[in-house]
């Protein structure tokens, strides 16, 4: 892979990434008002994309957005990107970014959007990941749908500066009755005994496209119960072995929550990684 400076996409233009310039009005630069989409890419073949643009145009809805590209058109940018970043040959990390435009102030009657596709070599994934319970909150439902990814996650940026403040590498969330939601960057299972547990929709968590098929593949695994629901934090420290999933880092294991180490070779869950293995070898587009 070339070491010289990268390229991005801004409505379907090629621009060299020092090029690239972001009026200080921008409404994404102020207020954060846009969704976006992070995805995969192996070795150029990508794992439900479909879904991944599913939810980005949910999010444009749920904002009154229209970006006015379409899943087609998409893919046939990331695939230049993908060359001309010299990552055709690697596995590298998507974001499409949704920007509305127009002018300042929170009401606005504005419904066209800037989208800028950016693209990066995945690194090497952490050895051992160590989560830690943190006061900020998942925000509710009621407030600001979860459904969709929104460029205001302030939230997420406080819960994770809490972790790193712990110790830990990412922040587990608790929803604002106390109940087990999510991480600042994935979802969260565990395994006690032969039962694979996960918080359920309405605990306020992103439902991410690697969890619908952790419990896809989970759901045909002999002799393994699956159960999804609001649970206590307490329920996760008393598990065997607990993990997440997200498209970036698949389905990697928990080592450690606060001061609980749990078990990282956890059968449940290498047979699990196995056959996400198989899954993507059918999947892949």
């Amino acid at each position: 892979m070339t070491d010289s400076p990268k390229y991005v996409l801004l409505n379907g233009e090629l621009i060299h990434s020092s090029a690239l310039a972001i009026p200080v009005t921008s409404r994404g630069f102020m207020y954060g008002d846009g969704c976006f989409e992070t995805f995969r890419s192996y070795q150029g073949k990508l794992l439900h994309f479909d879904e991944h643009f599913a939810r980005l145009q949910l999010g444009l809805n749920y904002l009154g957005m229209d970006s006015s590209v379409d899943s087609e058109t998409l893919l046939k940018q990331v695939g230049l990107l993908l060359q001309k970043n010299e990552l055709n040959d690697v596995e590298a990390a998507f974001r499409i970014q949704c920007v509305r435009k127009g002018d300042a102030g929170f009401a606005t009657t504005s419904s066209n959007a800037d989208y800028i596709i950016t693209t990066r070599a995945l690194p090497e994934p952490r050895k051992k990941i160590i989560l830690n319970t943190v006061e900020t909150r998942a925000i509710p439902e009621v407030a600001l749908t979860r459904k969709v990814k929104l460029t205001n996650s302030i939230n997420y940026i406080k819960a994770a500066q809490e972790a790193n403040q712990l110790g830990g590498d990412d922040a587990l969330m608790l929803t604002v009755d106390k109940v087990v939601s999510e991480t600042t960057i994935a979802n969260i299972f565990w395994v006690k005994g032969n039962r694979v547990f996960t918080p359920s929709i309405s605990c306020d968590l992103l439902p991410g496209v690697t969890r619908k098929i952790a419990l896809q593949l989970l759901s045909i695994m002999d002799d393994i119960d699956v159960v999804e629901g609001k649970f206590s934090l307490n329920e996760v420290i008393n598990a065997d072995a607990v993990f997440c999933t997200n498209s970036l880092r698949e389905i990697f294991p928990i080592a450690q929550i606060d001061k609980t180490s749990f078990d990282e070779v956890n059968p449940i869950v290498k047979c699990l990684q196995k056959d996400f293995e198989l899954y993507k070898k059918t999947n892949l587009k």
